[in-house]
């Protein structure tokens, strides 16, 4: 009877531990953008306006940013930008470069403080998160979309629980009179579409583990009456 129940004990343990094996989710999760806009070196603004115009319009240079909430997210294995397009200006291609932001988050929202040179200069330099060619015209309804690399996906895994941000700018010698993108960009959301592991959760084969243990039970109550 001992043996019997010592073994119905290891059957169960080891049923209900196989049961509870962990796995990590993957996941896809979209991040609207908390706070997105421009800088400029001679150019005033108000916290109210959301246009993240990149470029050159009027002889006044803009680098534009987006900040991005990343709560508890973890893991991370690939980041794509997305924004609208709207209107662009000058030459029939633009390089647009996304740079890591040393501002922080709640200064960077403070656009009313426009102009800021150091500001600005933080969103145009430092830590490349991608270069790319992009169409200056085309349909102003179409999403961008702009595949970041390992060194921005190492930031924002760094800022897990945290806010993050993302400066843009055109490069290069971007030529003479009004040359920008993104222009008359309002009330659209930039979104931050992250590949990521979520916590691990139960396999459903804890289900499995429980049946097990019941069916153990049984056994016992069986065997009891047997014996």
């Amino acid at each position: 009877m001992k043996n019997c129940y010592k073994l119905a004990m290891t059957a169960a343990i080891v049923g209900f531990g196989l049961g509870m094996l962990n796995v990590a989710q993957a996941a896809t999760v979209s991040l609207s953008s908390s706070n997105q806009g421009w800088w400029s070196k001679t150019a005033g603004n108000s916290n109210q306006n959301d246009n993240y115009i990149t470029g050159n319009l009027d002889a006044t240079n803009y680098a534009n940013f987006f900040t991005f909430d990343l709560n508890d997210l973890a893991g991370v294995s690939t980041a794509t930008l997305q924004v609208k397009r709207f209107q662009g200006a000058g030459n029939p291609t633009k390089t647009l470069g996304f740079f890591d932001v040393s501002t922080a988050a709640d200064v960077l929202a403070q656009k009313v403080n426009n102009p800021n040179a150091v500001i600005y200069n933080d969103l145009v330099s430092g830590k490349n998160y991608g270069t790319f060619n992009v169409s200056t015209f085309g349909n102003s309804d179409e999403i961008l979309s702009f595949v970041l690399n390992s060194d921005a996906i190492a930031d924002i895994n760094a800022s897990s629980g945290r806010f993050f941000s993302i400066g843009g700018a055109l490069l290069g010698d971007i030529g003479i009179g009004e040359q920008y993108l993104f222009g008359f960009s309002f009330d659209s959301s930039a979104t931050l579409v992250l590949n990521t592991d979520l916590a691990s959760v139960p396999e459903p084969g804890i289900l499995n583990g429980a049946v097990l243990v019941g069916i153990t039970v049984l056994l016992l109550k069986r065997k009891g009456k047997a014996f």
